[in-house]
């Protein structure tokens, strides 16, 4: 899908490379898989005035940590956390992709529509690789997939929700990665609970509060 998004700016980071933020658990790094970050912004965010203080959220060691982090989670709960989708398969024996596009609420309205049916901007979307098992297993590195995320209602949903933006964004972030990975919290109640289990255990390891209390 980011093909056909209009991007100015793409930001690399490798996990390898990155420091992180917040302590992680006692699992060595070497056993997380190694991978690899992009966040491309809409021109139409590029060209606002405080374009700094919105690309600061965004900063390329935050999400490394996030989703290394949520990969160390599956790492150290192999016997009780099953990845649902066929890149459970090969999580830890590749380098893993993950593509962050963030836009403004007009085009994430067109999106979602075009997605989903809905016509609004939703805070972020979450478009899995998808691609089958025989491919995978092929390619050098793991995509994961694209998350689209759309900055204003981000800020909005903090505000009402009495959190820092960045608060918020790292647990749409650990949600979004989770959807990537094949989780679904529409399928059933076992399923959302299974799901916000994760989130509260992965954003304890980040320093952030359950988001569900």
């Amino acid at each position: 899908m980011s093909s056909a998004l209009p991007t100015q700016i793409a930001l690399t980071a490798d996990l390898a490379g990155a420091v992180p933020q917040a302590p992680l658990s006692q699992v060595p790094m070497s056993q997380v898989p190694m991978g690899q970050v992009i966040i491309s912004f809409a021109e139409s965010l590029i060209e606002l005035p405080n374009f700094g203080e919105l690309e600061a959220l965004y900063q390329q060691d935050k999400i490394v940590t996030i989703l290394q982090q949520v990969l160390q989670y599956f790492q150290t709960h192999q016997d009780t956390a099953e990845i649902p989708s066929q890149l459970g398969e090969f999580i830890f024996q590749k380098t893993v992709e993950l593509e962050i596009y963030v836009t403004e609420p007009v085009e994430a309205r067109a999106i979602n529509f075009d997605a989903r049916g809905k016509d609004y901007a939703t805070n972020i979307l979450s478009y899995a690789s998808e691609l089958p098992e025989t491919v995978l297993e092929l390619l050098p590195a793991l995509p994961l997939g694209e998350l689209v995320i759309c900055h204003a209602v981000v800020v909005s949903q903090a505000a009402e929700q009495g959190k820092t933006i960045e608060q918020h964004l790292t647990h749409l972030l650990v949600h979004g990665m989770l959807h990537l990975l094949g989780f679904d919290h529409e399928l059933g109640q076992a399923e959302q609970d299974e799901m916000e289990a994760i989130e509260i255990a992965v954003l304890d390891k980040l320093s952030v509060a359950n988001p569900y209390e």
